[in-house]
């Protein structure tokens, strides 16, 4: 008898446990900003610090549509000329996404496969020293598994002027893995595929390889695989192709305001270099969305997309990879898991992410670096505009529609615990 009573108290407590588990969770899972078209405008003013931000340009989107797009400040402060839609810019590392694009267009051609080592493909040899009987995969460049290091006292050394940018990586790739004009190649300790590393140059050396195969400059395989099918006429990988009254002027933040600053181009340019407009990214996001047959067959997008690294996998600073995709949640404070890729240096701030079950996109383009000066400002924007995509959505949707999103935000703001 007594023990039937502890199990119905156990059960009552358990109960009441999970029922405010669930009211809290629901609880923290309301919109705060609650944004929608009539006061996005508003909030976004508000949100945007003239002393801390030059200008930027958002776009909230789904595959088929955009919600909300439009420009913020000023893309040059001393001609007070407004940062809009039409204003392009650098967008760094999200320029990292065509490699994967690309090399899914290379296997489709039956150029190479994913799985290949990657010195099947160049004319010389590269292995990690602590390894060296461990072939390194493109697979692994593409996820930064490979145990190339960033090495970053030679990427940061890369910024050079546009007119001495080469089409092609073979001279550089030459000087760095053969010649050792940079000095020495430097490898992680831990074995190819079993750690994650992000690197610039293992995410160049993909698209090198993209270049060996096709037998065609990245920048030239990319304009007739993924910027021509798309329709892509503001993207560009060198600022002299882009229109200089439209191209933005680059800002850093320092203590009460922010300088201007000088930027170029880079020897790995596939890795940061991309120069485009909201239009355009937007137009790009949508296609990857939408998995557009002019860019890819549904097989590459499902390789793209999917998360490609095991649990086992150390120093994962994200959910999962895709192929130069990120698989992340709780960026910027956002609980959903949204896959896409974000960028950044001293004078440059970019984010393109969507949510493969909504199917809603957010853009953030800036001309300002991120800092601990403005990182708020910019968290509250692309909460904003996350805010604005779920509202606009549950608006315009069925009863049962309502119900699904209801239930996918709980879901994301449990998982946000574990």
């Amino acid at each position: 008898m007594k023990l039937k009573k502890l199990l119905k108290k156990a059960l009552l407590t358990l109960t009441l446990l999970i029922v405010a588990f669930i009211s809290f969770l629901l609880y923290q899972s309301k919109d705060d900003i609650n944004a929608n078209l009539t006061n996005i405008e508003k909030k976004l003013n508000r949100y945007y610090n003239p002393n801390k931000m030059g200008g930027f340009a958002v776009s909230v989107f789904n595959a088929d549509s955009i919600i909300y797009s439009n420009g913020f400040g000023y893309s040059n402060r001393q001609n007070k000329i407004p940062y809009t839609t039409n204003t392009q810019q650098y967008i760094a590392s999200i320029s990292k996404t065509t490699i994967g694009i690309a090399l899914m267009k290379a296997e489709e051609l039956k150029l190479l496969t994913i799985d290949d080592p990657i010195n099947k493909h160049l004319p010389f040899k590269i292995y990690n020293p602590n390894f060296p009987k461990e072939e390194i995969t493109i697979k692994q460049l593409a996820t930064h598994t490979s145990s190339l290091d960033y090495n970053e006292l030679v990427v940061e050394s890369l910024y050079i002027e546009e007119t001495e940018k080469s089409k092609s990586l073979n001279s550089f790739m030459s000087d760095y893995f053969q010649q050792g004009k940079y000095g020495k190649v430097t490898f992680t300790k831990f074995k190819p595929g079993s750690d994650w590393n992000y690197s610039n140059i293992g995410a160049s050396l993909a698209a090198y390889i993209v270049e060996i195969v096709s037998e065609t400059s990245f920048s030239d395989f990319t304009q007739i695989h993924i910027f021509n099918p798309l329709k892509l006429n503001n993207t560009y990988w060198t600022a002299s192709k882009s229109d200089s009254l439209l191209h933005t002027k680059y800002y850093q933040p320092v203590e009460d305001s922010i300088s201007n600053v000088q930027t170029s181009g880079v020897i790995l340019y596939p890795s940061r270099d991309m120069i485009t407009n909201i239009q355009d990214l937007t137009k790009y996001c949508q296609a990857i969305i939408s998995r557009d047959k002019n860019l890819l067959k549904p097989d590459s997008f499902n390789k793209l997309l999917s998360p490609q690294l095991s649990s086992s996998i150390t120093s994962l600073e994200d959910d999962n990879n895709g192929l130069f995709f990120m698989i992340d949640r709780n960026n910027y404070g956002i609980t959903y898991q949204l896959t896409g890729m974000d960028g950044g240096d001293n004078c440059i701030t970019t984010m393109m992410w969507f949510d493969p079950k909504t199917e809603l996109g957010y853009i953030f383009l800036g001309n300002t670096g991120a800092s601990t000066l403005n990182s708020s400002n910019h968290n509250w924007v692309y909460n904003a505009l996350v805010s604005l995509g779920y509202n606009y959505t549950f608006d315009n949707s069925t009863t049962s529609e309502k119900t699904k999103l209801k239930l996918h935000n709980l879901y994301n703001r449990i998982r946000a615990f574990f």
